[in-house]
């Protein structure tokens, strides 16, 4: 047989039985038997099968043609899925609002020094929602014991920031007399904790060296208007010349007064 006409024979018998498939209904069987020998043998089990030859082909064909498609389909899917999960922002958690913060007195006394009469205290810090156990144990450790002492006066002021408290202490120990030390913590109101002079300065926006440069020229400015004379004294210039080191300076740390000015 021409190989023309049976190409077109097979292809009418494959498109018949798929129209089958696609229908639901049968095919009648001349529409398959009027086909020649070799293809009615091929088509013999059912009306509506494929011969096994143009199965092999057609079902290769179509399966191939599935696979791409499904997987093409599969690939898109999860290409989409993969931009929806990248987009998606994180949410982004809610900051823990800061709690109220108060400094009180850890401890307090009043003395007389003869006639004088002095009041000591040291401070104590709370902020609700966070420990500051820590740094109210140190500053109790480090002035509890002076405190106790009649001839030593200690007291303190105060700033609370926004996210901070700055507490300035002074100790005088010789009452009624000029020569103070003094000390700072800064505590943060987030964590509760004591801050260091790095997180400090980060917080006001400070760098280390125009800080020390502050410092600096805040203790010449301090011996000038107070100790104008220092310089005639070998004692007042000794205690001068030890403030504006370098080991002093660089050991300073930055206090906010009430007026919010870093000191």
């Amino acid at each position: 047989m021409n190989k023309k006409i049976l190409a077109i024979l097979m292809a009418s018998c494959t498109m018949l039985s798929l129209a089958a498939c696609n229908t639901g209904k049968a095919v009648p069987a001349s529409s398959v038997t009027s086909a020649p020998q070799e293809t009615t043998a091929m088509s013999s089990e059912s009306e509506t099968t494929v011969p096994e030859s143009e199965t092999t082909e057609s079902s290769g064909e179509t399966t191939e043609e599935t696979t791409a498609e499904e997987t093409t389909a599969e690939t898109t899917e999860t290409s989409e899925t993969t931009s929806e999960t990248t987009t998606e922002k994180k949410a982004t958690p809610t900051p823990k609002p800061i709690g109220k913060t108060t400094v009180t007195n850890a401890y307090s006394r009043s003395f007389k020094v003869g006639k004088q009469k002095f009041t000591t205290k040291y401070p104590k810090v709370t902020i609700k929602g966070v420990s500051t156990s820590a740094v109210n144990k140190e500053i109790a450790n480090k002035f509890g014991p002076i405190a106790k002492k009649n001839d030593s006066v200690v007291k303190y002021s105060y700033y609370v920031g926004k996210n901070y408290v700055s507490i300035f202490v002074t100790v005088n120990l010789d009452a009624g007399k000029d020569g103070n030390n003094y000390y700072v913590y800064n505590v943060s109101r987030i964590t509760g904790k004591k801050m260091t002079k790095a997180e400090m300065l980060k917080v006001l926006s400070i760098k280390d060296s125009s800080f020390k440069s502050k410092v600096t020229s805040g203790i010449k400015k301090w011996w000038t208007t107070n100790v104008p004379n220092y310089k005639k004294n070998k004692a007042d210039k000794d205690m001068y010349n030890k403030a504006v080191a370098s080991k002093s300076i660089n050991s300073a740390v930055p206090f906010v007064n009430v007026s919010s000015s870093v000191r």
